[in-house]
């Protein structure tokens, strides 16, 4: 998927009917649009020429002449690496191959929609927090775990949870000060949402994942990371974001690792580690 196609379906639940109509369209005939004027387009999706262009500027252009030549520049440079969606036809072979492919284009999709400046200015207020807690349910709860302990090592005062009632309870306890780390595939946890809301209320700094730009998580959060990964490149969705997640969690912890100025001996815990670890 090219990077102007994630960022429509990241786009997707701040879509007018007309424009969700746009966005099908164009989903299903990339190969075309570039050749279409915008009135075509109109015609071809059955919506208004104003409704084309609140969909062009939503998705970032200026004008729709920009949107055709992004839209056509992505298209060629995609058209040998396309992925499709895994079928009942394909053989074992196929299946791991769609697999991988569909993790790639997550991470290449995810890095083309990352703000740079905003993941620095993150990585240094995490820095700066006295306590910084990361939270999330399912599979989300996964990479928050795995995000505490990476922050764990740069001696942050860094915890994961995922169960709801440990999530609220430990965001009602953050001050001003402190940070609250959300990650929700779909941006609509409950529980991620409202923990954020709260922890927004109290002064505390929030920031978050999501695989949508504008879920109701984006709400509560100062900074929210989009990560793309449609559900219909591999039936498993809570696996599917997995990947792309950690990827933000891990470009944060090296950024914050590189201006840490006070940072353990790493030799010294790999040591420990492995005396606690390994049998003798």
């Amino acid at each position: 998927m090219s990077g102007i196609k994630a960022k429509i379906l990241s786009l997707s639940t701040d879509f007018s009917r007309a424009e969700l109509r746009v966005a099908k369209y164009v989903a299903e005939h990339t190969d075309r649009v570039p050749f279409l004027s915008v009135h075509s387009l109109a015609d071809a999706a059955q919506v208004s020429v104003a409704s084309v262009s609140r969909f062009v500027k939503k998705t970032g252009f200026s004008n729709y002449k920009d949107f055709k030549v992004g839209l056509a520049r992505e298209a060629g440079a995609n058209v040998h690496g396309m992925y499709r969606a895994i079928t009942p036809r394909d053989t074992d072979e196929d299946i791991v191959r769609k697999v991988f492919r569909g993790y790639e284009l997550s991470i290449e999709d995810t890095l083309s929609m990352l703000d740079l400046p905003a993941l620095i200015e993150v990585s240094e207020a995490l820095n700066a927090c006295r306590r910084v807690i990361f939270f999330g349910i399912g599979g989300s709860g996964i990479v928050a775990q795995d995000a505490a302990l990476r922050f764990s090592h740069l001696d942050v005062q860094a915890e994961s949870y995922s169960d709801p009632l440990s999530i609220i309870i430990q965001v009602k306890r953050l001050k001003p000060g402190d940070a609250a780390f959300g990650i929700s595939h779909s941006g609509r946890t409950k529980v991620t949402c409202e923990a954020l809301q709260v922890a927004k209320n109290n002064g505390v700094f929030t920031c978050g994942i999501s695989n949508y730009l504008r879920s109701p998580l984006s709400r509560h959060t100062r900074y929210l990371f989009c990560t793309a990964f449609p559900e219909d490149r591999v039936k498993v969705a809570a696996l599917s974001s997995r990947i792309a997640q950690l990827c933000v969690i891990d470009a944060l912890y090296l950024l914050a690792a590189r201006h840490r100025k006070n940072v353990w001996d790493t030799e010294d815990l790999n040591r420990l580690t492995e005396q606690l670890l390994r049998l003798r």
